[in-house]
């Protein structure tokens, strides 16, 4: 059983502001989620609006609630180096790595909400983090970490299943 949606990597990813890395990841995600790009880097602007999705030190799961996908997908980025995430009227908040979720409308609302919480408590770890952060060149060693995280997520959680391919 999977629990963590399909996931795209993007690893090392080489940028400099929130901006650009919303760019990165809308471009990724358009033809997988069949939405065009400037759409998809509203609905995730719209969402750090409500609040930054910033939750531990180094890491954000941007994330937005997609009409007309089939199935929920997430793109994971690390970043060659850290870029400020928040807002300019904010204190600084520094990111490297982004795990972005586009969560179907067809998915159940609470269980989406208590799988993004049980991936904030699980990627709070830092020595998790700093696995992922010196893996960034190597993909087959992040899609290692991805699967360890799916494991250690339905050790801890009745978490919903997500139809993977």
């Amino acid at each position: 059983m999977k629990i963590l949606p399909q996931t795209v990597i993007l690893s090392p990813l080489f940028c400099y502001s929130r901006k650009r890395l919303f760019e990165e990841i809308a471009e990724c995600a358009s033809n997988r989620i069949n939405l065009e790009a400037q759409k998809i880097i509203s609905l995730l602007n719209d969402r750090e609006k409500a609040g930054s999705t910033v939750f531990a030190k180094g890491i954000a799961i941007p994330h937005a609630v997609v009409e007309n996908i089939p199935k929920t997908i997430s793109v994971l980025s690390i970043l060659d180096k850290p870029i400020a995430f928040n807002s300019i009227d904010a204190d600084p908040q520094y990111v490297d790595i982004a795990w972005t979720v586009f969560i179907s409308s067809k998915e159940q609302y609470d269980d989406m909400e208590n799988l993004l919480t049980i991936m904030t408590n699980e990627l709070s770890n830092q020595d998790l983090l700093n696995s992922l952060r010196l893996s960034r060149n190597e993909n087959t060693k992040i899609q290692l970490i991805i699967e360890k995280l799916d494991l250690l997520i339905q050790q801890r959680t009745n978490a919903p299943e997500i139809e993977v391919n």
